[in-house]
């Protein structure tokens, strides 16, 4: 418990100084320095993904198809975060980078056809995928921009962010204690064949903790720039993105666990004591991720329209 705690801390420590660096280093030139240091972290968390997923899966996937495999990781983050800033064209180098490692992964069909096989190609498309592909959102939401005449349905990268790695942790920190010290009372498990210790009462308390992220998030994040302007419409809006942002952190704890029980790993990794790898620890993240940016996109994209 001790470790676990530590090693949380540590990871939250690490979090803030990077947001920290993002709002404190200037724009020079029009060149966001901030928001390309949040890029650096985003990066570490790609790698060190792709190697606890393709370590994951190495008995079952060649040498070159995981090279591949590194290869669009180390590319496609820095690429789409000078792209999406430069041009804003980030969703046209998402494209690219997939049909290029599609292409390189199918040439070896016939390239290194006694090497692979279709299974080892899906395993090494599905490497690519989870967490690279899924981390390709953060840096979209990093780089996210907006209309500012919508004001406060404009699109905020800090807002975003603060979302997606201050619900995820509540829901989870939340869940944690509504399950293990009422789960004496209310035993029902959420999904017993894919993660035995979940249950029920304690998906409730990451709705729970869903709600009173979002709820911490507008009065603090409010008190700092100073306005509490349209509390009555902003106020439900940051509940529900909460609740949803909760649902989708916990479906992706769910998936994560799928994948251990698939590749017969209790933990994807060490580098967290307590927690286990970088997957363990960012898995309902990335699903967080994709709920945050599609709901504040889909909001930004309402209000263009009504306002």
């Amino acid at each position: 418990m001790k470790i676990r705690l530590l090693s949380g801390t540590v990871y939250i420590a690490i979090l803030v100084a990077f947001f920290c660096l993002k709002i404190v280093v200037p724009t020079v030139n029009g060149v966001p320095y901030g928001d390309f240091c949040f890029d650096v972290l985003i990066y570490a968390f790609a790698l060190l993904g792709t190697f606890e997923m393709l370590r994951a899966v190495k008995e079952k996937t060649s040498k070159i198809e995981r090279g591949i495999v590194y290869a669009f990781t180390a590319v496609i983050i820095p690429a789409l975060a000078i792209c999406q800033w430069k041009w804003g064209n980030g969703w046209t180098v998402i494209g690219i980078g997939v049909f290029a490692l599609a292409v390189a992964l199918f040439s070896l069909l016939v390239i290194a056809h006694e090497k692979v096989t279709l299974e080892s190609l899906g395993l090494s498309l599905f490497s690519a995928v989870y967490p690279t592909l899924l981390l390709c959102l953060l840096v979209l939401t990093n780089h996210a921009t907006g209309d500012g005449r919508l004001a406060r349905f404009a699109l905020d990268s800090r807002v975003m962010i603060l979302f997606i790695f201050v619900i995820s942790p509540c829901a989870d920190s939340i869940a944690y204690l509504f399950g293990r010290y009422m789960k004496g009372k209310f035993p029902k498990k959420m999904a017993p064949k894919l993660s035995p210790n979940k249950t029920v009462i304690g998906g409730i308390g990451g709705l729970v903790g869903g709600i009173l992220g979002a709820v911490a998030l507008y009065f603090i994040y409010n008190a700092c720039v100073g306005t509490y302007e349209k509390m009555a419409i902003v106020l439900p809006v940051y509940i529900g993105i909460g609740l949803l942002a909760a649902v989708a952190t916990a479906f992706g704890d769910l998936v994560e666990s799928s994948i251990k029980r698939k590749v017969g790993l209790k933990d994807m990794g060490n580098i967290m004591p307590g927690h286990g790898g970088a997957l363990d620890r960012l898995d309902g993240t990335f699903f967080a991720t994709v709920a945050v940016y599609i709901a504040f996109t889909a909001i930004h994209w309402l209000a263009g329209m009504v306002l």
